[in-house]
């Protein structure tokens, strides 16, 4: 498995898609068409698609938030590819995610990315993300998608 994508790059697609400007400033997403419509396989957290349904709903972060069946639509045909990898906890999980936030001393709204970097050192996954915060994990094979 190649990649895992966090919330902000699916986001971004996911509104891209509707026509309508994205959260982050990550520029085209032409990258993550690749990844899902590529020949390679990848992963994605099931927890992170809930994440992009959250999020892409608010209306307090959009003015014009998606419908949650547009974004369900948009998840399920993200997951829908034989190529796609539901990536979830194993059972070393807990003991990686134990670890990076004692090492990198996360906390509150860190704890989540240091949840996120377990699942990928645990699956062997390389973290696709334009959240720099996620270079504290120790472990983590992680990069920018447009690098």
């Amino acid at each position: 498995m190649t990649h895992v994508s966090g919330t902000g790059a699916i986001l971004e697609l996911q509104t891209e898609k509707r026509g309508i400007a994205g959260l982050a400033s990550v520029g085209p997403l032409d990258w993550l068409d690749g990844i899902v419509n590529g020949a390679e396989p990848y992963g994605i957290s099931p927890q992170t698609l809930a994440s992009v349904v959250r999020i892409a709903t608010h209306r307090q972060i959009y003015v014009h938030p998606s419908s949650v069946s547009e974004v369900l639509e948009f998840c399920r045909a993200v997951m829908a590819s034989e190529l796609c990898l539901a990536v979830r906890p194993g059972p070393r999980h807990w003991t990686v995610f134990d670890d990076l936030c004692r090492r990198s001393k996360a906390a509150g709204n860190l704890v989540a990315d240091a949840w996120f970097a377990a699942l990928a050192i645990e699956s062997g996954c390389e973290w696709i993300t334009d959240d720099r915060d996620y270079a504290r994990f120790p472990g983590l094979r992680w990069r920018h998608p447009l690098t």
